[in-house]
């Protein structure tokens, strides 16, 4: 793939990473071979929703040509990226789940699933599914009844909690909780698959979706922080966080976390550290406790034998280090209880800068952020990150500063400064950073507005969103943000203009027969941008309102 090195206001498909135009994708798959196409649609896969949007009418032709199993699951995982914005072209997901190949069957059916209940017209075909001998493609059959939303499938899942597979039985587990109300009743068979280690992570996912009858399994699902696995223990703590209501009026259940906290083995006491974060306020009684873990310096191995070989990502730092997990819960909590006496972790957590662990202090300065103006005392030590070797202490330093407020003029002048660095992720930061700054900030609101022509797509779109902001001046800027709405801009950037208008309001109204023509842009979440603008405004909603009003006259 050619580097396509992108000037502002050019061809919005290209992209500053190596990426592609849609005139270089055609070629792409006009000219090479299966392999090299299903490399190239992979690659697009990967770049995210509005970018392969924008290419999705070349893909689905490849697609109805192409005999390649490899090239048809490339397709499918790039309709996965693309979600509900895939949905016009359903029926040509459709057909793969009566192909030979049983890979091809199982991701057309995660293809299908990803668009969601637009997608429910191929749903008689995926629920003969279920009976296929593949068991792939039974997974893929639950999963994408579970995407559409098949209530009426209800009874046909239940009987795949008995199938011969637990990877199936999972998938049956969570396809019920995404069905609906009438699925709930099925919590207490969905519980029973927590006992089996490769349905367990599924069947986890599934009872924090069930509300109140996933909720009365809260003990069982405590019992997963202690799961040999990484991933699972993960997902446990996240589900714990959704049932926090039910941990706390179960004793049993609480005090089984505070247990486990303490416990000799470091991976769990992260699980249920993190656990203690996730039930937010409602542990907010349990703060000392997980200070203490903000000195605990057990951390796991990031890298295990699916890491190495491809098959799984790292866990992030929270996950597998002790200080991280703990920095991490306070900062949960800390978002939910605005309250006083923070000021004893506030300190523990700022000396966590001291760290020669990069993630230690990106996790701390999160936590600081969440804490805002409660951790002033400790300004100085988070402006001396801004000149950390690593870039994203760096934008993290700034975002954490711009939460903290009360900024000497030293340490804007360092922000201000961020705003040349050679990473796009800390211009961005300083730039949105110093639009929350007020007055203060504001005096720097001409660096900002230079970021508009960066070659970053990113960065642009955070100039536009940071101008929008920026205190009495805001306005003024009006005319220019709408700019970014008459030029072939990328999608990011238009939807980031988009936004700002519908934040200055009354500004705005001198540009609504631009934003209107957003609602026929290519990209769906330009056109969702453009429609949420139009609602705040009061504005006549397009197509929305017309439905409504047919609503009305029946």
């Amino acid at each position: 793939m050619a580097l396509a090195v992108r000037q502002p206001g050019t061809d919005r498909s290209q992209s500053v990473q190596q990426g592609f135009t849609r005139e270089g994708l055609s070629y792409e798959l006009s000219s090479k071979t299966d392999e090299q196409k299903a490399l190239a649609i992979t690659e697009l896969a990967a770049k995210g929703e509005s970018f392969v949007t924008t290419h999705l009418d070349h893909l689905i032709a490849e697609l109805r040509r192409s005999y390649s199993p490899d090239v048809k699951e490339a397709v499918c995982k790039s309709v996965m990226a693309a979600g509900a914005s895939a949905a016009p072209f359903y029926h040509d997901l459709a057909n793969l789940i009566e192909d030979n190949d049983p890979q091809v069957k199982y991701w057309g059916c995660l293809a299908i699933g990803s668009i969601g209940n637009a997608a429910s017209g191929s749903k008689s075909r995926i629920r003969s599914l279920l009976q296929d001998p593949s068991e792939a493609v039974r997974f893929g059959a639950c999963s994408a009844l579970g995407g559409i939303e098949a209530e009426d499938c209800a009874k046909d899942l239940k009987e795949k909690l008995s199938d011969a597979s637990p990877e199936v039985q999972g998938a049956a587990c969570l396809a019920l909780a995404k069905v609906g109300a009438v699925g709930a009743p099925f919590a207490p068979i969905v519980a029973r698959k927590l006992a089996e280690p490769r349905s367990r992570a599924n069947a986890l996912k599934a009872l924090g979706l069930m509300g109140i009858e996933g909720g009365k399994h809260c003990k069982e699902v405590v019992e997963c922080l202690c799961d040999d696995d990484s991933e699972t223990r993960a997902i446990a703590a996240s589900v714990v966080g959704k049932m926090s209501d039910y941990v706390r009026d179960t004793p049993n259940a609480l005090n089984r976390i505070l247990e486990i906290a303490r416990d000799e083995d470091g991976r769990k006491r992260i699980a249920a550290t993190l656990a203690l974060g996730y039930m937010g306020r409602e542990a907010s009684v349990h703060k000392e406790l997980i200070q203490d873990g903000l000195f605990d310096d057990f951390e796991e191995d990031a890298d295990n034998a699916l890491t190495q070989g491809g098959c799984s990502t790292r866990m992030p730092p929270s996950c597998r280090k002790a200080k991280c997990a703990a920095s991490a819960a306070l900062g949960r909590i800390a978002a939910e209880d605005q309250g006083f006496g923070w000021e004893t972790a506030a300190a523990q957590v700022a000396r966590l800068l001291d760290d020669d662990d990069w993630e230690v202090k990106t996790c701390a300065l999160d936590c600081l952020s969440a804490l805002g103006p409660r951790a002033r005392d400790h300004v100085d030590k988070v402006s001396g990150q801004l000149a950390d070797e690593i870039f994203i202490v760096r934008a993290k330093a700034a975002s954490a500063l711009a939460k903290i407020g009360d900024v000497e003029s030293v340490s804007l002048n360092k922000m201000a400064d961020l705003l040349e660095d050679s990473c796009p992720a800390v211009k961005s930061a300083a730039a949105l950073g110093l639009a929350e700054l007020g007055d203060d900030g504001a005096e720097y609101s001409h660096k900002v507005f230079n970021l508009l022509t960066d070659i970053s797509a990113d960065v642009r779109a955070a100039a536009v969103t940071a101008l929008s902001r920026i205190r009495d001046r805001g306005p003024y800027f009006a005319s220019v943000i709408a700019q970014r709405l008459r030029e072939q801009e990328e999608p990011r950037v238009r939807i980031a203009a988009i936004e700002a208008l519908s934040a200055l309001e009354e500004r705005a109204m001198s540009f609504m027969d631009l934003i209107r023509e957003q609602q026929r842009d290519e990209v769906p979440s330009v056109r969702e941008a453009a429609q949420k603008c139009l609602e705040r405004l009061g504005q006549p909603g397009g197509y929305r309102d017309a439905l409504q009003d047919r609503g009305d006259e029946e």
